[in-house]
């Protein structure tokens, strides 16, 4: 990743400049206040408008990066480490927990994974941390099988089953030799995850089915529909969905195009 952004410096300049939106955000150094400049056009005070009630879209962008980015990476980080889990438990548990998990597996896929959250959601209206757990356990499952395959395949390559003889333990062949195996297709499922993550609580707070309180790109542009017929939607619905668009570009732009166009995946079946 570190050779991609030094051959790219405008997309290193871009993460910098998210970063430091997140932390201006989650550090608490603005203030997202109501005034009386209510759907004030971009200018010198407000450099990308203000809302219905007053307040800075350019400070609430700012604010809502934080919990927006917090979600997309804790949700993809938490997924891919359960489906990880899971694939170790088919290929070292035996077949009774290989069958159990699948089994699982397939139950939880029966049901449209965007079904499951619209319906949840519409019932309980998630926070943050209950929209980041209803997000892991309706996604963790979709990864299962590709990474049991992957998992397989170099569990069976010689330098393993060497160590195996010589009486490592999994442990240790995890460690040393499985971990920088599968290193690219940890990466590779962790960009599919939060760009799926990203996409879903965007989702679900544009269709004004999470906690009102949440502030997100989603939900700022759940709150710009309102204004469909004036000309503030162009400052109210385009700069989150800029935003949106960016993080799923960078999320493509530092994945593996080899891993994405199925080369490695591939040869694992």
């Amino acid at each position: 990743m570190l050779l991609t952004l030094r051959r790219r410096p405008l997309l290193a300049a871009v993460i910098l400049l998210c970063l430091g939106i997140w932390l201006a955000g989650a550090g608490g150094l603005l203030e997202y206040r109501i005034s009386k400049e209510v759907l004030a056009p971009p200018g010198l005070g407000h450099w990308l408008g203000t809302n219905e009630i007053g307040q800075d879209v350019l400070t609430g962008l700012i604010l809502a990066t934080p919990t927006t980015l917090t979600l997309a990476l804790a949700t993809a980080l938490v997924t891919v480490s359960l489906a990880v889990g899971a694939a170790s438990l088919v290929v070292f548990g035996g077949s009774f927990l290989s069958a159990l998990v699948f089994r699982c597996v397939d139950i939880l896929q029966v049901v449209p994974t965007m079904l499951l959250l619209l319906l949840i959601a519409a019932l309980v209206s998630p926070g943050f941390m209950a929209l980041f757990l209803l997000l892991v356990l309706t996604g963790w499952s979709d990864d299962v099988r590709v990474a049991a395959a992957v998992l397989r395949r170099e569990a069976l390559r010689e330098n393993v089953q060497y160590a195996r003889v010589m009486g490592a333990g999994w442990v240790y062949c995890w460690r040393w030799h499985l971990f920088a195996a599968l290193r690219p297709l940890l990466g590779a499922l962790m960009v599919q995850n939060i760009r799926q993550a990203a996409l879903k609580s965007a989702g679900l707070a544009f269709l004004g089915l999470t906690d009102p309180r949440l502030l997100t790109w989603g939900s700022m542009m759940q709150s710009a529909m309102d204004q469909l017929y004036t000309d503030a939607w162009i400052w109210l619905l385009l700069p989150p969905a800029a935003l949106l668009s960016l993080l799923l570009h960078v999320t493509l732009t530092l994945g593996d195009r080899r891993l994405r166009s199925g080369a490695v995946l591939g040869s694992a079946f």
